[in-house]
């Protein structure tokens, strides 16, 4: 019995050790949260965007949809799967799995579809640091009243001259039709 009691003490000192160890690092990890300087005010501004982008759906406003954002290059696309992004580098070698901003094509379907069309969004989380603003949320596209496509959208959004203008727009997208 014995030669059986170093080898517990040390198990127990290991896992006292180990334990000891998890507990400091969660400590740590707890008083490092990142901070944002941020305001109501701007809060309410960036969800007022949100909502002027899906009037705009509903409306088919392309125009007033593109003035949301900052320019007209900004990053607008879904996320491609790598089975797509293997298909697109059979002909570009280059490619990114992003390419070029599909803005244009988006606004031009907006402008010319004789369809109802809505994009709903739920579990909207909005973190905002000064100019600089960070969305997230799930959507349902919908198209006469039946989802066709849903997923999880992010947003950056940019303040400049006291406006919160759309920087980026990038999706996931699951077929629901």
């Amino acid at each position: 019995m014995s030669a059986r009691k170093p080898k517990r003490s040390k198990a127990v000192v290991a896992f006292i050790a180990l334990l000891t160890f998890a507990l400091a690092g969660q400590a740590l990890a707890q008083g490092q949260e990142i901070e944002f300087k941020s305001n109501a005010d701007d809060l309410t501004k960036i969800r007022s965007v949100l909502e002027e982008f899906r009037q705009d759906i509903i409306h088919k406003d392309a125009y007033a949809l593109t003035k949301l954002m900052l320019n007209p290059n900004v990053l607008f696309h879904e996320i491609d799967d790598q089975k797509d992004v293997d298909s697109a580098r059979k002909h570009n070698a280059q490619f990114d799995g992003i390419g070029p901003s599909a803005l244009d094509g988006f606004a031009k379907f907006l402008s010319t579809s004789k369809d109802k069309l809505e994009e709903k969004f739920h579990n909207i989380e909005i973190r905002q640091d000064g100019n600089l603003g960070l969305v997230t949320f799930n959507y349902d596209f919908v198209i006469n009243d039946k989802v066709t496509n849903s997923g999880v959208e992010h947003w950056q959004v940019r303040k400049i001259d006291r406006q919160w203008k759309i920087l980026s727009v990038t999706w996931t997208s699951y077929d629901r039709s």
